[in-house]
């Protein structure tokens, strides 16, 4: 310490109000991109992540409020089996099943890698509606921002 004392002390009195000037401009640079840009890109991108959340969550409550007001319908006579059902279905919704497993009669477990909630939720009340019921079922997030990836067990009703 002694050292940086007697180093100081050699220099004129300009020059070490110059080395002071550049140590506080080299501060300020520091506190500015060291810390004040990343924590605010971090608070701006949280916001926009939430405000996106936000968005999503809005849209699956009206789908599911859209879905509880829908009567039931019933479709009667003639239907295809459960694994045909589940199929045609996926394809016309856009959905790729993964893996798709009969288990005994008239179930069926499914495998969606990626897809879209809205998508996702009408297409499950659409089986729902053709006598389709969901047995269990697991969502979580997909790769990609927007998607889930999905498990589930369907079972066909009793019409």
């Amino acid at each position: 310490m002694q050292g940086l004392r007697t180093w100081w002390a050699n220099h004129s009195l300009a020059e070490r109000r110059f080395m002071a000037g550049l140590g506080i401009v080299a501060l300020l640079i520091f506190l500015w991109l060291g810390v004040w840009r990343p924590v605010n890109d971090g608070l701006a991108a949280g916001w926009e992540r939430q405000g996106a959340a936000l968005d999503r969550y809005a849209s699956v409550r009206a789908m599911v409020a859209e879905l509880r007001q829908k009567p039931q319908k019933r479709v009667q006579g003639e239907r295809l089996a459960v694994d045909q059902r589940i199929g045609q279905t996926a394809a016309e919704a856009g959905f790729t099943l993964d893996r798709a497993d009969q288990q005994g009669q008239g179930r069926m477990s499914v495998n969606i890698a990626s897809a879209r909630v809205g998508p996702l939720l009408q297409w499950i009340a659409r089986l729902e509606a053709d006598g389709v019921a969901v047995q269990t079922i697991s969502i979580v997030p997909g790769a990609a921002e927007g998607t889930v990836s999905v498990q589930a067990v369907f079972q066909e009703t009793q019409p």
